[in-house]
């Protein structure tokens, strides 16, 4: 690998010098700011490749006042939707050599939204991306510069000029016509309490009881990670003769509804089908194995930083930004119970998408 006498590390002069264009053109390169020929991005790139030259993210930031890094604002940071979606952001982040900032957003102190945004503006990121999972989230939005790139994660559809959007209410929708295709009459339903927007998988269980004509029972709602709640929501269930399905908000309250269901003799899936949601890695473990409905955390995460990464090139270029774009993630149902019926169904989701509903390698017919 070639290097500059004296240097135990490239620097941008050596770039330079190899591609045969100025410095300044290669920090142009670099920096994204002003178009640069393709035949010199073809040689710049090339001598970046032979040199093994690493820019420096501090020093472009100097340069530039401007980070290469985005900023994450996420109430609950350890929940399950929050650290898978941030894995996925950050993967897409490392391809693309930026910084990835995660600020916590305080849901019992609404109050502090305003100051933990600034502070996470004060390091003057490229981009910013906010997740509407709670009202803390919403709230943020309404201190976002105007011409700041950002990207909404979550929420209800049509949130944001730029939005990537989970499905969820077409997942209890899916999961709720799932019990009553196995030939239940109605489903009940205990759920966690519901988000700030439309778009929660207690609508979607209300949505297919109203499309099937069925009158919803009323919901048994139990705190967020509650889980002795969720136990005596099983029992005073399973008491009732008239219950034989139930669809639980994810999959930590389905195993503890079913530990209450068998504490008053009701067996599973014998007597009641318990449907969960999040298809956790131990739903599959256990007995009997959870049917329960996959949410593409990851791949949210990873297409908000590539439309990020989109709105700031154009900034950089001073392009116009991208159009609108509003992408929907699907997820799928994992149907594992051994003992139900495995009818498959097909149905269209608000978002025009068909679903074949079979099991956890089913794949989605576009």
């Amino acid at each position: 690998m070639a290097r500059s006498a004296g240097r135990t590390r490239p620097v941008i002069k050596d770039v330079a010098k190899l591609a045969g264009v100025s410095a300044p053109t290669v920090s142009r390169y670099l920096n994204g700011t002003v178009n640069v020929t393709e035949d010199k991005r073809e040689r710049i790139a090339k001598a970046i490749k032979e040199l093994g030259y690493e820019p420096s993210i501090v020093a472009r930031a100097l340069s530039n006042r401007e980070m290469d890094s985005v900023v994450v604002f996420a109430a609950n940071p350890s929940a399950f939707s929050t650290s898978e979606t941030n894995h996925g952001v950050e993967a897409a982040a490392r391809k693309r050599r930026f910084l990835l900032n995660i600020v916590s957003l305080d849901e019992s102190d609404m109050d502090s939204v305003k100051a933990r945004v600034r502070m996470g503006l004060s390091i003057r990121p490229a981009g910013v991306i906010v997740y509407e999972y709670d009202r803390a989230g919403i709230a943020a939005l309404e201190y976002i510069p105007k011409d700041m790139p950002m990207v909404v994660v979550g929420g209800s559809f049509g949130d944001g000029e730029y939005q990537v959007i989970n499905a969820e209410r077409d997942g209890g929708r899916w999961m709720t016509m799932h019990l009553l295709d196995l030939g239940h009459r109605t489903v009940f339903h205990v759920g966690r309490p519901e988000g700030p927007t439309d778009n929660t998988r207690t609508n979607g269980w209300r949505d297919a009881l109203k499309e099937r004509g069925v009158t919803a029972p009323d919901p048994i709602i139990v705190p967020d990670d509650d889980l002795e709640e969720s136990v005596k929501a099983g029992r005073t269930l399973g008491r009732r003769g008239d219950v034989t399905a139930i669809f639980a908000g994810n999959d930590e309250t389905a195993i503890a509804v079913i530990r209450g269901l068998r504490e008053v003799g009701r067996r599973v899936p014998a007597d009641v089908s318990v449907v969960g949601f999040d298809d956790r890695n131990f739903g599959a473990m256990w007995n009997p194995a959870l049917t329960s409905y996959t949410q593409n955390f990851l791949d949210m995460g990873e297409r908000s930083f590539r439309m990020l990464f989109e709105q700031i090139q154009a900034k950089r270029a001073g392009d116009d930004a991208p159009p609108s774009q509003v992408e929907v993630v699907q997820g799928k149902p994992c149907l594992r119970a051994p003992n139900a019926r495995t009818a498959t169904v097909k149905s269209r989701s608000r978002w025009g998408v068909r679903i074949n509903h079979s099991d956890c390698s089913a794949s989605i017919s576009w």
